[in-house]
């Protein structure tokens, strides 16, 4: 064949390609809803449809009814329930969901879980801890979390677990790569860049980023550590979070190690700090001024009586505020909505005015406000043309809360999860009336039980022999 036949031909096959493409059928229409984009430029909740593409996006979206001919491979009538993002955590420690409840009356949980039962965790335990985190944030609406992984033995492996665990899970997530400066330097860089390298040429949709879980600040992190920490992000391009300024004991050492991070230039958009309660006017100021965000937390906050984040002074300041769950063992509860009340309430108490914080302030918070903060906006955080297809149905009529008169107040104040009807992730159903429809939950459930039981039966039999 000669080259111009040849030329020709790929031409023919290329336009054939792509006419086969753009005839993939789209893959859901929602009808009739009340459509909560939470886009600054819709500020009003309005009756309409949306259509997901076979890509996982939002293909269309708009008032009214859908316009003739638009069809897809399944229709669900929204029957004027509510059509909103899904809520995003900043903040999560997805392995402890199999330790709620514990140290009920101090902070002595974090003890508990990483001295006493972290040693004595077998191989595939925070895979399963886990997978049991994020599906428990997913069946509550949460549809994209910020997971800061946690290595207890300084191990690659458990990094890969909590990674693992979360792409099975089925919900979208950016994952908080622990960096932990054991067993040295050269090793942890040579450890994140095989498992960088691996993550990127999969472009699983699910990944919406890789970033740095900081080893902490004012804790037992060295200076030069600290430094390598930033040299990371700077290498790499990723950005890190960091816990930081969350314990009323640590106030004043947290404080003074803020300079070192102004010394090492690690004020940045690609910055967030986790918790960031008990910052002074000078660390807000400057924070602000570099862009950098931070994950709200009331649940934990309240549970472990750390404090309240004065949030309107921060987002004068220009901290860009998205909220978090954190670990389940901190807030117990995986539910947004209870999170966004408590932080609200929070608020409203400690200005003593209830025009402090508003419903549609905390709503944004946990949604876009989230996605700002780690630089996923574009993708997920709203409903918008081009982004993902990540929503729930909510109805406030079951159970019923009453006639509405402000819906983004009916949803924060009056909702909960139990108000949440499906799920949708890539417009595709993944919870159905509190219900996963992907995993057996109930099995993943006995099974981190006997799993806990043998933690503590491990930990109980090194004790004794101790004794003995």
């Amino acid at each position: 064949m000669n080259p111009v036949r040849r030329l020709l031909l790929s031409i023919a096959l290329a336009a054939l390609a792509g006419a086969a493409v753009a005839a993939e059928p789209a893959r859901l229409l929602v009808r009739h809803a009340m459509l909560v984009t939470l886009e600054a430029a819709q500020p009003d909740p309005f009756a309409g449809y949306l259509l997901v593409g076979a890509d996982g996006r939002i293909a269309a979206l708009g008032a009214g009814e859908p316009p003739a001919g638009m069809t897809a491979t399944e229709t669900v009538d929204a029957g004027g329930n509510v059509v909103m993002p899904g809520f995003l955590s900043g903040h999560s420690h997805l392995w402890q969901s199999a330790f709620r409840g514990i140290s009920a009356g101090s902070r002595a949980w974090r003890a508990a879980i990483h001295g006493t039962y972290g040693p004595h965790f077998q191989t595939g335990d925070v895979r399963a801890f886990s997978l049991h985190g994020a599906l428990d944030y997913l069946r509550h609406g949460i549809t994209t979390t910020y997971n800061y992984s946690q290595n207890l033995d300084f191990s690659p492996e458990l990094n890969e677990e909590q990674y693992t665990a979360e792409l099975e899970a089925g919900g979208r997530f950016i994952f908080g790569y622990a960096l932990i400066p054991r067993p040295s330097m050269e090793v942890v860089r040579a450890n994140f860049a095989k498992f960088y390298a691996r993550v990127k040429a999969a472009h699983d949709p699910l990944v919406l980023g890789i970033n740095f879980a900081s080893s902490g600040v004012g804790t037992a992190i060295t200076d030069d550590y600290l430094k390598f920490e930033f040299q990371m992000m700077a290498d790499f391009g990723l950005g890190m979070s960091m816990h930081y300024l969350e314990q009323p004991a640590t106030i004043a050492n947290n404080r003074e190690t803020f300079a070192r991070i102004e010394k090492l230039n690690g004020l940045s958009p690609r910055l967030s700090f986790a918790h960031f309660i008990h910052a002074d006017d000078y660390i807000v100021a400057r924070s602000g001024a570099a862009g950098v965000g931070m994950s709200w937390n009331p649940l934990s906050n309240g549970r472990l009586a750390n404090g309240v984040v004065d949030i309107p002074k921060y987002r004068k300041a220009g901290v860009k505020i998205g909220m978090g769950i954190d670990g389940q063992a901190s807030a117990d509860i995986s539910d947004p909505f209870e999170n966004m009340r408590m932080g609200l309430y929070g608020v409203r108490n400690l200005y003593k005015d209830p025009a402090a914080l508003l419903p549609i302030d905390v709503l944004r918070f946990h949604t876009i406000g989230t996605a700002e903060v780690f630089g996923v906006a574009d993708e997920v955080g709203t409903l918008k043309v081009g982004k993902f297809a990540d929503f729930l149905l909510v109805d406030p009529a079951e159970p019923d809360t009453g006639p509405v008169a402000d819906l983004y107040a009916t949803l924060v104040f009056a909702c909960n999860v139990t108000n949440v009807r499906r799920i949708y992730v890539g417009g595709q159903l993944v919870a159905l009336d509190g219900r996963l429809t992907g995993h057996d939950f109930p099995a993943l459930s006995r099974e981190v039980q006997q799993r806990v039981q043998a933690v503590r039966e491990r930990e109980a039999a090194a004790r004794a022999a101790k004794k003995s």
